[in-house]
């Protein structure tokens, strides 16, 4: 993430470049002072220190083994009597150990007093440091008298010369110091320097620079500075301590903006031949980049490779991270930062451990109006892969967070001015991320999550969704959002492994009764962010407080709640003063409407819809169940139309016509086969059409429509007891009591023993009694195996006996005087 990326940005290796320079400069002012010192030491033997004497044009080299030490040149050198010399336009060179390096030392004039041990230069001295050695002797006189090397190169960023500047210079011989409270100017490779006051002790090789340590010049083709408070190069311990070091690099990504670094103290430690090996930081370590971001930790060391870059580094004690720019704001805090460099020296990898936290807030433009979208990143430990591209500039490619990682993005949608926010969490044992580069930000890529993996999404509107899994793959939108490249959506996401998931749509004020939040167990679990579909799949449970659906693959609309099932779907309802017992349903296919409380199911061919509720049941091609209002609707669909629906309702018993008296019998089934059911659970009326054929022990009926009346659930316990009522189940969805059969339509009843037609049939629960009509071209007729063909206007009959009285017609109402009854009670064996 972009909060990484600027953590790379602070240039450790800066650091490390200036820590080297000052080492550098240091060792060789510090070689300068021990041969300066050696040879004004020396001095007086080699003039004769018995002689006064003045001689002009002075030269004298000192060799050993064949090997040209020191070479002095002098306008002219006079003697005095009491001991002290003074020379005139001096130059000194001294030659390295290999005679591959000359040192320079020069100045209008020396004073050295025998007695005291003291030399002391008068007015400015001049140091050419780490020239290329001459190739004669007539160089060397040339080059001791002030003359150019002719392989020398002109002063410039490629020049390994040091020139250093200073007066003042006392060198005390019994203490072994030389020193100068003095101004210190000098130039290497492009870049000038200087410093106030400066010692050398030769005893313990430390070479002191007092205050106001300033180099600045050229990096990269950037004007940098290093400054410090104090400077200390001890060459025994092979060690360059700083106070108060700062390196500032400038021209980042603003005009006067550039990358610092900067330390209480900083030590460097050199490997033999002089060039730094590792460097130490303490104290308000900080570095910043070019965008206002900055690091601060308490410590900080840096390891360097042979080339002096940097080769890797840590921060402890605390790092903390901040970033205050007009376009993009961060914080961050781990216990421990590490980093490892590539050859070349550029950031390649960043470790971060400790209770690792990161806020990073993005936005397109610096308008008042414009949104912020944000990222967090927490975890035990974040691992950072960066690469450079073209400039050589780090950019990152990977982020790896472990130990219970969590990452939170929020962005804006919608349209401006009509924004809202939306947010996805991401969490897991372990989070992969990876980036991409997009109109110049790195954008997030892909998510991958593995162990206890999690995502939560809250919409715009405020639904909320949560899962949990095994394993997590999330893939990000990588084109503009809304006009801003800041913004990151989720594209589609993949959880697999023990999936258990929750849904909580927004509540609206009409579904107050409603149940508002659902959860969902799987196998695995697919969001489609452009179509916002989630698909479940592989033993998929869909609950919520009243309903609970299962099926091999569930497919649901976040925005909506709207859903399809399919393979397998079992479904189970609890309604709301339905009964103690659940509505079940078996299908093929299921299509649930979340606001409407609607579900429609669908079986195949052989296998139709079934649903149930304690002995009651029916099966169609098409159930379509509205739990709100508690209705069913039973059909044939399509090719299917013509597929007969069949219900069947469980009586708990039967009147008896005994000595005139009703009473409760044994349990009997009662199917009904039709072409359409609806069923109102509100108005307890069934209603059949398309072809009706109704069966139980008695017999079987037929017609075109009938309607089924159930008394209301409260009353069936009562009328129950009373034994006056036929009972159908319990009292819940299509139970209760049946009060009464309307069947209307060539009415064809068939009993033991008997036939009975007509167009319209009124069957009663309470006294068991069937009263059939006609019209007057077709009146109601029973055929009866012992008295052959009775017919009227009305007939009533029941089932249990062989009564049936004959009304031959009324008038206002009232029963006609006329009228022919039957009360033949012959009994039939059972």
């Amino acid at each position: 993430m972009r909060i990484s990326v600027s953590i790379e940005r602070l240039r450790i290796w800066l650091l490390v470049g200036a820590g080297l320079l000052v080492t550098v400069i240091i060792a060789f002012l510090g070689y300068a002072h021990y041969r300066a010192h050696r040879f004004l030491a020396e001095l007086p033997a080699k003039l004769g220190i018995d002689v006064t004497r003045e001689t002009d044009a002075f030269t004298y080299s000192q060799s050993l083994g064949g090997r040209t030490i020191y070479t002095i040149h002098a306008a002219k050198a006079l003697q005095h009597k009491d001991g002290k010399y003074t020379l005139h336009d001096v130059g000194i060179v001294v030659y390295g150990h290999n005679s591959d390096r000359a040192d320079r030392i020069y100045g209008s004039e020396f004073e050295y007093d025998q007695k005291e041990q003291v030399a002391t230069a008068t007015g400015e001295v001049h140091l050419d440091l780490q020239a290329p050695a001459p190739t004669d002797a007539k160089e060397r006189r040339d080059y001791a008298a002030g003359g150019e090397l002719a392989g020398a190169k002109e002063a410039g960023p490629g020049d390994h010369i040091i020139h250093v500047t200073t007066s003042g210079l006392v060198f005390m011989q019994k203490l072994g110091v030389a020193a100068t409270d003095k101004e210190i100017e000098f130039e290497y490779g492009g870049m000038t320097g200087h410093a106030v006051g400066a010692d050398y002790d030769s005893d313990t090789g430390v070479v002191v620079l007092h205050s106001a340590v300033k180099v600045v010049g050229l990096q990269q083709g950037q004007p940098a500075t290093l400054t410090a408070a104090r400077a200390e190069l001890n060459r025994p311990a092979k060690q360059v301590v700083l106070t108060q070091a700062k390196y500032a690099l400038v021209g980042g990504a603003k005009a006067g903006v550039g990358q610092t670094a900067e330390a209480q103290q900083m030590v460097v430690h050199l490997r033999d031949d002089g060039s730094a090996e590792r460097m130490e930081a303490q104290g308000a370590v900080t570095l910043t980049d070019g965008d206002g971001g900055r690091v601060v930790a308490p410590n900080g060391s840096i390891l360097l490779n042979a080339e002096s870059r940097p080769q890797s580094a840590v921060l402890t004690g605390g790092v903390r991270y901040i970033a205050d720019g007009a376009l993009r704001q961060g914080r961050g805090e781990s216990a421990e930062a590490k980093a490892a460099f590539d050859k070349a020296g550029r950031l390649q990898h960043l470790v971060l451990t400790g209770a690792v936290q990161l806020h990073e807030r993005l936005r397109a433009s610096e308008a008042s109006s414009a949104p912020w979208s944000e990222r967090d990143l927490g975890a035990a430990k974040v691992e950072l892969a960066l690469i450079s591209d073209q400039a050589g500039k780090a950019q990152l490619q990977e982020a790896t967070a472990t130990g219970d990682a969590r990452l939170q993005v929020v962005s804006p949608t919608g349209k401006p001015g009509h924004l809202a926010m939306a947010s996805s969490d991401l969490g897991g044992d372990v989070l992969t991320t990876h980036f991409v580069a997009l109109d110049g930000v790195r954008r997030l890529s892909v998510v991958n999550g593995t162990g206890h993996t999690m995502v939560r999404r809250v919409s715009d509107a405020g639904a909320v969704n949560t899962s949990s899994g095994d394993a997590l793959e999330v893939h990000f939108k990588t084109g503009a959002g809304h006009g801003s490249s800041t913004t990151d959506e989720i594209s589609t996401a993949v959880q697999e492994g023990n999936v258990v998931m929750t849904q909580t749509p927004v509540k609206k004020p009409e579904d107050a009764n409603v149940p508002q939040q659902e959860k969902a167990i799987a196998a695995r679990a697919a969001y489609d962010g452009a179509t916002q579909r989630l698909t479940l799949t592989g033993g998929v449970q869909l609950t919520d407080a009243g309903s609970l659906l299962l099926a091999d693959r569930i497919a649901m609309q976040q925005q909506t709640g709207d859903a399809e099932a399919d393979g397998a779907v079992k479904a189970s309802y609890k309604l709301s003063g339905g009964g103690s017992e659940p509505v079940h349903v078996l299908a093929s296919r299921a299509v649930l409407k979340h606001d409407a409380g609607q579900a429609t199911f669908y079986g195949v061919a052989g296998h139709p819809a079934r649903l149930w509720q304690g002995g009651s049941q029916v099966e169609a091609p098409m159930l379509q169940f509205d739990q709100k209002e508690k209705r069913l609707l039973a059909h044939g669909t399509g090719q299917e139309a013509a597929m007969p629906v069949h219900t069947v309702l469980v009586n708990a018993g039967n009147p008896k016509a005994d000595a005139g008296k009703l009473g409760p019998g044994k349990a009997e089934v009662v199917r009904v086969v039709s072409r359409e059911l609806t069923y109102s659970d509100a108005t307890r009326q069934a209603d059949f059409s398309g072809g009706v054929e109704v069966e139980n022990a008695d017999g079987h009926m037929r017609g075109q429509e009938a309607v089924v009346y159930l008394q209301a659930a409260k009353e069936a316990g009562k009328k129950a007891a009373s034994s006056n009522a036929l009972t159908v189940g319990q009292s819940g969805f299509m139970g209760g009591s049946v009060e009464r059969v309307v069947a209307t339509g060539h009415i064809e009843i068939d009993q033991p023993g008997r036939r009975a037609t007509g167009e319209r049939v009124v069957y009663t629960a309470s006294d068991g009694m069937f009263v059939m009509t006609g019209t007057a071209a077709a009146p109601p007729r029973i055929m009866d195996d012992t008295r052959g063909t009775v017919t009227g206007t009305s007939l009533r009959f029941h089932a249990g006996d062989e009564s049936v009285m004959i009304s031959n017609g009324v008038s206002n109402g009232v029963e006609g005087k006329q009228r022919v009854r039957t009360e033949t009670r012959v009994k039939k064996d059972r």
